[in-house]
């Protein structure tokens, strides 16, 4: 990497300071100056001000926060009903979703949860025929099951295939 050469560092270091100390003489002899002016004078014009005005009156405070509050209410008001419209349309547009387009997505996940229900019934109902089996673990009794459970789907597939080929013949 360059940048992280001596050399090329020390240069970069030297020129930053250059152009620090540069601009420090420039503000310290020139910007300071102008700066401290303009704040003795603004201090100075601040205080012939408060001199010779008196604070303003009840009256004329009261006065001037008169359109003050009216236009918060009226603000206000604008706010609360802009948010019961977005919510309004919101709900509209949740309700007519879910009794348009997601009413097919749901009745094919109910249906979908419905089979996979009469498939759990019917694999425990297949494997009640058959004589009791002790496991000494749970998952490896669901592993189990669900094998010869395979393997009866199985043996029924073929011997369905073989007797529809044996009528063809």
């Amino acid at each position: 990497m360059p940048q992280l050469d001596q050399f090329t560092y020390l240069t970069q270091f030297v020129w930053l300071c250059v152009f620090y100390m540069t601009f420090y003489v420039l503000l310290y002899n020139d910007g300071l100056p102008k700066i401290s002016r303009i704040l003795k004078l603004r201090a100075h014009l601040v205080s012939q001000q408060s001199g010779a005005k008196a604070f303003l009156s009840n009256q004329d405070v009261d006065s001037a926060l008169f359109p003050v509050q009216a236009a918060l209410k009226s603000s206000l008001s604008y706010l609360y009903s802009s948010v019961s419209g977005a919510s309004k349309w919101c709900s509209g547009a949740q309700h007519s979703l879910n009794a348009n387009q997601l009413f097919a997505m749901n009745k094919s996940y109910l249906r979908s949860l419905g089979s996979e229900a009469v498939s759990q019934v019917i694999k425990y109902s297949a494997l009640d025929a058959s004589a009791p089996i002790t496991f000494i673990s749970a998952p490896l009794a669901i592993n189990n099951l669900n094998e010869i459970y395979i393997l009866r789907v199985q043996r029924s597939l073929l011997s369905n295939i073989k007797t529809k080929k044996k009528k063809k013949l």
